[in-house]
């Protein structure tokens, strides 16, 4: 059963939906910025109202409306018992109340979307993202659901896991700058991301708009201890399964900005194929901050858009890089090329790693 994406949306630090996270992500922009209060570099979503206990529903709900309305989900012939849900929350909400399973935010955005399809929520530090979507996937092929909205919802910058996250060493001070020699940690950022998948010849069927297929995917445990990547060889393992020994044009890859993560990727990167000198790879941290729980949905939101505009989003911040295996980093500057197919890769603390293959149809 071949599967497809029909419809994303996107709150981040760039604004509010993907067109103008696009074009401010391809100008170079960035939404990091050092913020007093927290004696940190972090992203903070900004111009969008919102009340700070429902910061993570909010942005959910805005960025579901905007992938609804461009799959048409509502307007089709699914029945809403068919109508999954799999909402990603790498960690506590700490803006809100902790409030019984009933008003979690899955169930929160059941009711508001009022779908009732077999639903889960999937808890995976910084893989979150990618997983939302393999478990959508499993989902359809499964016979559970004829489309599933896939994504996640988060909000961390808040002054407990800064200090965690200070504590531990992987904050950058100064702007991140992913792969670059003087890397230092990254900038946590906010934000929700959110795509439909659905089976693709129901799809064509019903005159969905399709952005692409969903070529494959895998996830898996890539590190030996809790907050370090340290295990090239697990990575590339995840990225073979991913691919199926096919080479992507396009790898967003994770690219948090921390010395072992962007070295240890970049080495599974270069041994995953026979001829990496095609490959186009950038990571988007420098612009949205890491979304934490998001950035695998984000990441593939941006994956799919440099699909279908054939540009390369940059890696801000980039001077030079003392990972000396001859990647192309795509540095400051968006460029044009063509672009079939794309990998996007996201691995959290704990060790968890995932990977998904786009292609266009």
């Amino acid at each position: 059963m071949n599967l497809c994406i029909t419809g994303v949306g996107i709150v981040s630090p760039l604004g509010l939906g993907k067109e103008i996270n696009w074009q401010r992500l391809i100008r170079s922009e960035s939404g990091v910025r050092y913020n007093k209060n927290f004696d940190s570099f972090v992203a903070l979503v900004n111009d969008f109202k919102m009340q700070e206990h429902l910061r993570q529903y909010e942005m959910a709900k805005s960025a579901i409306s905007e992938a609804l309305n461009e799959s048409c989900i509502k307007s089709s012939e699914y029945d809403k018992s068919r109508i999954g849900f799999c909402v990603g929350e790498s960690k506590i909400n700490l803006f809100g109340n902790i409030l019984p399973f009933k008003n979690s935010l899955l169930e929160t955005l059941r009711k508001t979307f009022k779908f009732h399809g077999s639903s889960v929520t999937v808890s995976a530090a910084c893989a979150t993202g990618i997983l939302t979507i393999i478990e959508g996937c499993k989902l359809i092929k499964n016979g559970d659901c004829d489309a599933v909205i896939c994504g996640s919802s988060e909000t961390s910058i808040h002054p407990l896991y800064i200090a965690g996250f200070k504590n531990i060493g992987v904050l950058t001070k100064h702007n991140p700058s992913p792969f670059d020699t003087n890397r230092d940690g990254f900038a946590i950022g906010e934000g929700a991301c959110f795509v439909i998948v659905e089976n693709i010849k129901k799809a064509l069927i019903r005159r969905a708009k399709v952005y692409c297929e969903i070529s494959g995917f895998a996830n898996g445990i890539c590190a030996n201890d809790t907050i370090s990547i340290n295990s090239h060889i697990k990575i590339k393992d995840i990225i073979k399964r991913a691919t199926n020994l096919k080479t992507p044009d396009y790898i967003h890859t994770h690219g948090t900005g921390t010395k072992l993560n962007d070295y240890n990727e970049s080495m599974a990167i270069k041994e995953s194929f026979e001829n990496t000198n095609g490959i186009s790879l950038s990571s988007t941290k420098a612009a949205t901050g890491h979304m934490l729980g998001v950035s695998g949905t984000i990441g593939t939101a941006f994956s799919i858009l440099a699909m279908k505009n054939n540009i390369v989003p940059p890696t801000l911040n980039f001077q030079q890089t003392d990972i000396n295996l001859e990647l192309d980093y795509t540095p400051n500057i968006a460029k044009k090329r063509n672009i079939n197919s794309a990998l996007v890769l996201s691995f959290g603390f704990g060790g968890q790693g995932s990977a998904l293959f786009l292609k266009n149809i």
